[in-house]
Parts: C-alpha cells; structure tokens; sequence
C-alpha cells in the first residue's frame, strides 16, 4: 500500500482516538447538560460498548474530517512543500482517497466502541495507521479549559492533555464542543491535528538525525580500526609469504584477534542503538553485513590454517557479498539525509 495513502488514511481515525482517549479517563461528576458532561457521557458510552448513546455526543463526521484535514496540513508542511503548488498536490491526492478512507474509520470505531477492541483481522491497517500518528503510544493525562466561546453559546472548547513518548513532553490536542442536532453538547472537532502531526514528523527526523550520525561514527570508528589492520596485514606478507607456515600464523592471529573480534564489537554497537521505524531497513543492512564480515574473517582465518581450497573460496565470496551491502547501504544511507534536509 502507499505510503502516503496508509498516513492519511490515519488522521481521521486517529483525531477520533483522540477524543476517545480525551474522554477515557476523566470524570467531572457534573450534572446536567454542559460540555463538560458530554465528555463524561463519552466516556461511559465507551465502557458500557454504548454505540448509539457514543454517536449521540460525538459528531463522528465532523471529528474524522477535521482530523483528516489537520493531518494532510500537518504532512504538507512536515514533507518540506515550501510552495503552495506542492502543497496542492499533496492535498488533491489525499482528497481523492477521502471517501474510502473516512468509511474504513467509521467501520472500525464503531467495531471499536460497540466491542472495546479493534478486530485486528479486519483493522490491521489502521493499527498500522494509529503507530504511524504516534497516537497508539498516547497518555492522556489531564482534560483542562473546558469553557464556553465568549463569542457563541453554542460552542465551546476544552484541552486534551496527552503525554507522547516520541515528543518527551505533553502536548495540548484542542478540541471544539458544540450544540447538537437536539440542542445537545456534542465533541464537533479538532482544531490543531495538523500541528500536532507536524511536531511528530520533526520528533521522528531528529530521531533518524540522530540514527544517522551514530551509526556514521560507529562505521566510521570501526573503519579506521580495519584500515590499519590491512596495514598490519600487508606488512606481514611483505616479510614473509603466504607459502611460510610462520606467516601464516601470523595473518591468522591478526584476523582472528583484530578483524573478526572488531566486526563482533560493530555489531554488538549496532544492537545497542535505538532504531526509529523508518531506520530499520538500513540498521538491518547493517546488522547482515557485520554477520557477512565475521563469517568471511573466520573463513580467511580458517584457511590460514586448512589451505583448503574451498575455504578461500567460501571466503572470498562473502567479503564480494560484504561488499555489495556496503553500497547498498551506503546509497540507502545517503538518501535519507537528502531525505532530512529536504524536509528541514
């Protein structure tokens, strides 16, 4: 599936989580009809499975739409389209997905509220869309500001407070009430999901900023150590030759305590790290050329020994391999810095 249709079609549901979340966790114990009692009512409309009483003070229309168009604001502005053209682009394509995207939201909350789970057989798409929010991480921590508009009786606004681990800060998401079809509070929609969208496009760039600089440094550090180690390594042959059991011994102590043990110590970095989602096909390109490399430096230091033919040969063949991953990764790496600084 596209990338970009699987993020949009996230922002309608995942508006709509928020003002599940926002109602999930707080009761004001106010009675009669206020805003802050309709966020009461939605919280018991989801623990007692109350689809009907759920529709009743949520406009589900109108949360999805404007959590859909927060997000293809918040994806323009986090994708880097500094010209309006781009930006046009980017919202006509989403527009064309708009009527098949807020269907499978409405199919899987109602599936949601009326069950308290979502049917991963039928939702796993937008499980997938919920991670790529950052919204299946959320902890609402506070509902606050829960006031009248000055301006209009008939609306008012409230601050859902959420804690986002990839943000490491909470994060006010700002939702609208107002005055249903019966004269009834109801949550209407979101008013900032395009800017929370956006902080979480830059918390997850730095997060690959970071990714790309540590890794470049462990390969960076580990290659200098290889270097003079190949230093090390034709100096031996120079004093010597491959036909000398003296000089072989040597090269296999070399390769055994210097090269493999160094491309051990690569990979046991690399498992160290922290790997964001979007880094994960780099970091296991990675991870398969520290494996490739300490596989061909046991062959070589086996051969050193056995003088066997398809030992070399098995040797040779993966540092090729090792090689040709070496490449891979470093075209792949060099895109997603382009990547970043288009974005920045």
């Amino acid at each position: 599936m596209n990338k970009r249709f699987k993020l949009a079609v996230g922002a309608g549901l995942a508006a709509l989580a928020m003002a599940v979340a926002g109602g999930g966790y707080y009761y004001f114990h106010v009675q009669g009809d206020t805003p802050a009692r309709a966020i009461e009512t939605l919280t018991e409309s989801i623990e007692n499975h109350d689809l009907q009483e759920f529709h009743r003070v949520v406009n589900v229309d109108g949360v999805l739409d404007s959590g859909y168009d927060g997000f293809v604001e918040g994806i323009a502005t986090s994708e880097g389209a500094s010209s309006n053209e781009t930006k046009d682009a980017i919202k006509n394509f989403t527009q064309m997905l708009r009527g098949p995207m807020m269907l499978s939201l409405k199919t899987a909350l109602d599936s949601y509220v009326a069950t308290g789970e979502l049917q991963t057989d039928k939702t796993a798409g937008v499980i997938e869309m919920l991670e790529r929010t950052g919204l299946n991480d959320i902890e609402v921590r506070d509902v606050k500001n829960i006031e009248i508009n000055d301006a209009n009786s008939n609306e008012a606004f409230a601050d859902v407070i959420v804690f986002q681990p990839e943000l490491e800060r909470e994060f006010p998401i700002q939702i609208v009430l107002a005055r249903g079809a019966e004269n009834q509070w109801q949550v209407d929609r979101v008013r900032n999901f395009h800017e929370y969208v956006t902080e979480i496009n830059k918390a997850r760039r730095k997060q690959i900023d970071d990714y790309l600089t540590q890794s470049g440094e462990i390969n960076a550090r580990h290659d200098a150590i290889l270097r003079e180690a190949e230093q090390k390594y034709g100096m031996i042959l120079s004093a010597g030759s491959l036909g000398q059991d003296k000089t072989r011994t040597e090269l296999k102590t070399l390769i055994d305590d210097i090269f493999l043990k160094d491309w051990e110590a690569r990979k046991q970095e690399f498992f160290g790290m922290h790997v964001p989602k979007d880094a994960e096909t780099l970091h296991n390109l990675y991870l398969r050329i520290c494996d490739t490399a300490i596989a061909a430096a046991k062959d070589y230091g086996k051969w050193m020994a056995d003088k066997n033919a398809p030992t070399i040969k098995s040797a040779e063949e993966k540092i090729h391999q090792v090689q040709t991953l070496l490449a891979e990764a470093s075209a792949l790496a060099k895109r997603m810095t382009i990547q970043q600084s288009n974005t920045d």
